[in-house]
């Protein structure tokens, strides 16, 4: 059984970033941070789906951005061992067509939001979770309001293991040539020096979890499920990089049109860019979030 989390109540980001609560979810036991403002602007969370490999400590700052523009934030450190065999997944929408191992992150998603007794969220996703975010919407599409896929999985149509690997690789050798006008930050070096940390720690602690996961991103799209989705009146916003070499920014928007999302932004920067530089990308995010509110409300 999962019980709600009891919320911390007038605590500023730090004092409530440091508390990491315990769930019980399909994927294993999940860390789970509920960061809410004193006086949130709206009853709507916003859930932070993280990229592969990363955890909060990645998104710091990209959270505090959320936090900071008065609207509660949830994110989640998925299971590294443990859970459930993908072939003990249950779920009344599932398909045995939906990738197994981002199928364990979805529901581990769902499940934190029952834990916390979110009704309906909007949603950001990062990289990955692109692809377990849009399975965990396309589950219970009802929990769901808005959605902003940032740098997005799933999108760059037949790709291979090894091409996402190298894809990963050349993230990994240097700034974005489109970001070298501007000064490098604090969060920039704290994002991208605590990401490459944190995915090689990850690919560590259980290999084959990791390699299996990796091998479903490789193999996966959703363009269809984001179709399905906005039919249901989902809201849906693409955010891609000029520089991203893990999902190329002009395969992402040859795999998107207006039956599929509301609007596709190009960006300068990486694939990493909403963690390394949240002033410019999350701050756009909420932005696009507010837009598909009020085009709802219209």
């Amino acid at each position: 059984m999962i019980e709600k989390i009891a919320q911390p109540v007038g605590l500023d980001f730090e004092s409530q970033f440091v508390r990491r609560e315990q769930v019980e979810t399909a994927g294993g036991t999940a860390e789970v941070l509920d960061l809410e403002p004193e006086n949130p602007k709206e009853e709507t969370p916003v859930f932070f789906a993280p990229g592969w490999g990363c955890n909060s400590e990645v998104y710091k700052f990209a959270l505090k951005e959320i936090f900071d523009n008065d609207r509660r934030t949830i994110t989640v450190n998925h299971p590294r061992v443990g859970g459930q065999a993908p072939m003990d997944f249950r779920h009344a929408r599932l398909s045995p067509d939906f990738p197994k191992n981002e199928v364990r992150k979805a529901l581990t998603i769902l499940d934190v939001l029952k834990a916390e007794g979110v009704e309906k969220t909007d949603m950001i996703m990062h990289s990955e979770s692109a692809i377990n975010g849009i399975i965990a919407a396309t589950l219970e599409p009802e929990r769901f309001r808005n959605l902003v896929l940032f740098a997005p999985s799933g999108l760059i149509g037949k790709d291979t293991f090894p091409r996402l690997l190298q894809g990963f690789f050349e993230q990994g050798k240097g700034r974005a040539e489109s970001m070298k006008e501007f000064p490098v930050t604090e969060k920039e070096k704290w994002a991208a020096e605590t990401a490459l940390r944190e995915s090689v720690k990850y690919a560590l602690k259980n290999p084959l979890r990791a390699t299996m996961e990796a091998m479903d991103i490789s193999e996966t799209q959703i363009d269809e499920m984001l179709q399905a989705l906005r039919e249901q009146g989902i809201g849906i916003v693409v955010m891609a990089t000029v520089d991203d070499p893990v999902f190329p920014m002009e395969l992402v928007q040859k795999a998107v049109d207006t039956k599929k999302v509301d609007g596709f932004i190009s960006l300068k920067g990486g694939h990493g860019a909403i963690g390394e530089h949240p002033e410019r990308y999350v701050a756009l995010a909420l932005k696009m979030l507010d837009a598909l509110k009020a085009k709802a409300e219209k």
